[in-house]
């Protein structure tokens, strides 16, 4: 029975020792052919192909999607996942961002601001900010920023010049004890809009300028307007 034993423990040890060299060649063949995926997401297309065929990998995009929150073809998903162990040789499949949405700026240019407005709308462009110039082409767009045939992005918006009436600006004289008749007319010469009102000032000649709303040395422009406190009876 001896001999039954001894044949019997050198079976298992062929049997144990066959499987282990199985097993351990397969884990080293598993090891020579397995790498790390990289994790190439939010890297620039061109650096994750880069990184892609150091690893012996290479990278085809499966699609492109609009995404305003990444930057154009920079990668928004891969599959497999960073970080995995992949065979070499593997294709790696990514998604690519193709940046924000970008729109055409439409002419505006020779148009009323409310034309613009909604033309502009129309397109999803957002009037960024309005800018008033003085021009003879009152209330038409003069200029636009950026012009039109470019493309921007949606939340970019766009600025318009409006042309606008030069406005007049003059210096407030001292006009305290002057005769208000003869301010009047000085006033309705330059077209500057006025009121007077009359008060009673015992002591003071009638009809002369005892306070004005603008003080001396001050700027105000033609469409302020002036009142006057004049002695009457």
């Amino acid at each position: 029975m001896s001999w039954l034993k001894a044949l019997l423990y050198c079976c298992i040890f062929i049997v144990i020792f066959t499987l282990s060299s199985y097993f351990a060649m397969r884990v080293l063949i598993r090891e020579e052919g397995t790498i790390t995926c990289p994790d190439i997401v939010g890297k620039e297309l061109s650096d994750a192909k880069r990184l892609a065929e150091d690893k012996d990998l290479s990278v085809i995009v499966s699609r492109y999607e609009k995404r305003k929150d990444i930057a154009y073809n920079y990668i928004i998903s891969q599959r497999p996942e960073g970080n995995m162990p992949v065979r070499k040789g593997r294709i790696v499949s990514v998604v690519v961002s193709e940046g924000p949405l970008l729109v055409n700026v439409p002419l505006v240019t020779n148009h009323t601001l409310s034309y613009a407005e909604a033309t502009l709308k129309e397109q999803y462009i957002l009037v960024k900010q309005v800018i008033n110039v003085p021009n003879p082409n009152v209330g038409t767009i003069v200029a636009q920023s950026p012009k039109n045939g470019q493309n921007i992005v949606e939340e970019g918006g766009v600025t318009l010049i409006v042309g606008s009436r030069q406005k007049k600006f003059f210096i407030m004289p001292d006009l305290v004890g002057k005769s208000v008749t003869e301010i009047i007319n000085e006033l309705e010469t330059k077209q500057i809009k006025y009121n007077v009102t009359y008060v009673e000032r015992p002591g003071r000649p009638l009809k002369t300028i005892v306070q004005t709303s603008i003080p001396p040395k001050m700027l105000f422009g033609e469409d302020d307007t002036l009142e006057i406190l004049a002695v009457g009876g």
